[in-house]
């Protein structure tokens, strides 16, 4: 009888006792499936014995150990035998605690050992800590920070269409982006789209359009602001107006009491283009919110991975659209409602692994004001633009500034839009030049895209002669003195998808080259 490679040892008695192959020659790690495992996630290695004629080895029993001891991480089977054809064992390797782990396979047969490369698992569930929700790419693919669109004409008319895209980046407690979670949005005013809802991408983004269109935002009435919002079961805690818009410098006429010391009192004027309307900043920012399904976030102060009793966590209350910034729910604003039961809620005083978390983003509309809105008079008693350098003087005020030959200095003014917002300004082109008659040139100063928006933007150009002092042969002389003037148009970017430009000009400076 030939028994080919199998080996067979019989006792005394002559019964069969063991049959088993040989040794294999070596042994050798194949793959790993999947190769980035999440925290529960089961993955499977697989191991080759090879014979001595360097061929897959059938029926050889192999071993499986952690190369040292790892908590949460378990190894099943322990032991199996590879297959025929193929001479492939497998085992599954899973992480079932909370936290980030790494472990190495070994698989061993006597004294032939096969070793895996390093096994890590990350992510978990998505995390409210890690939600973000942003507007505008301005450091590359996924950031955001656009914070104003130009949505509105002189006239207080709506500009529809005007788009900026959003971006909701979802991760574990971890850091590690979440691929495939679907996030849903709403919004105060405006239209998020195509549809209301996406799917992260492989690193977590979830990336969707956002465009001005009806409804409007609400009209709010001035508030103040506190660096101590209120925080309770049925508050966020919230800001009442978010930090790129100065509120901790706000007083009620910014323009005017420029420098001066700030009251916290939410800027606003009478609109001279509305009769009886009132204006502030806070009367287009719009609310808008990314929801989806996570645990909340928690103090890991054990590092175990799952939440204890004694340990801090962040309370949700039920997503919900702020439109009137004060932190809480009210009537006729859109809410989920996540436990079902007909109502919005507050925090319901307990951590909750799954649940629906959600975070905010909060965006202005801006419009560029109407020559009603520029000069102070009994309809407009807080217009939105105002002369610094140079100082206005006389009666009517003028803007006098004599020069000296090849002299220059730099003009300054302040410009808020009709609400007392910083006009949209989303290109690295915009600012003030040009504009002006006799020998000057004007260049911009404030100059490129706005990272936040206070009630106003202190405008600046340089005004020069225009001829060069240390030109060869010397630049000509003319009669003297000559007169010269500047009304700068200043350029202003609505969107970064697209975006209109609308021009501003800077209030007229006049004088002489002496």
């Amino acid at each position: 009888m030939r028994l080919g490679l199998a080996v067979c040892v019989a006792i005394a008695s002559g019964v069969l006792a063991a049959c088993q192959p040989p040794l294999p020659a070596t042994l050798e790690f194949v793959d790993q499936s999947p190769l980035q495992p999440r925290l529960g996630e089961i993955t499977t290695l697989r191991f080759r014995a090879i014979d001595s004629r360097g061929q897959p080895q059938p029926g050889v029993r192999i071993t499986f150990e952690t190369q040292a001891p790892v908590s949460g991480v378990d190894v099943n089977p322990k032991e199996a035998t590879t297959d025929v054809g193929t001479g492939i064992a497998s085992t599954q390797v899973v992480a079932n605690g909370g936290r980030v782990s790494s472990v190495v396979v070994i698989a061993r047969v006597d004294d032939k050992v096969a070793t895996s490369p390093a096994v890590t698992f990350a992510g978990s569930a998505s995390n409210s800590r890690q939600f973000t929700f942003q507007c505008g790419t301005i450091a590359g693919e996924g950031s955001g920070g656009i914070h104003a669109i130009g949505a509105f004409d002189e006239t207080r008319h709506l500009i529809a269409g005007v788009k900026v895209n959003c971006i909701a980046h979802v991760a574990d407690r971890n850091g590690d982006g979440i691929a495939g979670a679907q996030v849903s949005f709403l919004t105060e005013a405006g239209t998020i789209g195509p549809s209301a809802t996406s799917v992260t991408d492989v690193v977590g983004n979830a990336e969707v359009v956002y465009k001005t269109s009806l409804p409007l935002p609400d009209d709010v009435t001035p508030g103040t602001f506190s660096w101590t919002p209120p925080n309770g079961p049925l508050h966020t805690g919230e800001y009442l107006a978010p930090l790129w818009m100065h509120p901790f410098m706000w007083q009620d006429d910014p323009i005017a009491g420029y420098l001066g010391e700030p009251t916290l009192q939410e800027p606003r004027r009478q609109d001279p283009v509305r009769p009886g309307k009132e204006n502030n900043p806070r009367d287009n920012l719009v609310s808008m919110i990314a929801i989806t399904t996570g645990e909340e976030a928690f103090d890991d102060l054990n590092n175990n991975g799952v939440h204890d009793t004694e340990e801090p966590y962040v309370d949700l209350t039920e997503p919900f659209v702020d439109n009137n910034d004060n932190a809480t729910w009210d009537s006729k604003e859109r809410y989920v409602d996540t436990n079902g039961n007909g109502k919005w809620d507050g925090k319901n005083g307990q951590y909750d692994a799954v649940t629906l978390i959600w975070v905010q983003e909060r965006i202005i509309w801006t419009a560029w004001p109407h020559e009603l809105d520029r000069t102070q008079t009994a309809r407009n008693p807080r217009p939105v633009v105002r002369q610094l350098v140079p100082v206005p003087a006389g009666t009517p005020p003028r803007n006098i500034r004599n020069m000296l030959k090849f002299d220059e200095y730099l003009a300054s003014f302040l410009l808020a839009d009709p609400w007392f917002n910083s006009i949209a300004r989303n290109n690295e082109s915009d600012g003030c030049d040009s504009g002006s008659t006799g020998p000057v040139e004007v260049s911009a100063f404030t100059k490129g895209q706005a990272f936040t928006y206070p009630p106003f933007t202190l405008m600046s150009y340089s005004v020069k002669d225009v001829r060069d002092p240390a030109a060869n042969p010397p630049a000509p002389d003319y009669p003297r003195p000559i007169a010269y003037t500047v009304s700068a148009p200043c350029a202003f970017t609505g969107s970064p998808i697209e975006g209109h430009k609308v021009i501003v000009y800077s209030p007229l400076v006049e004088g002489t080259i002496q």
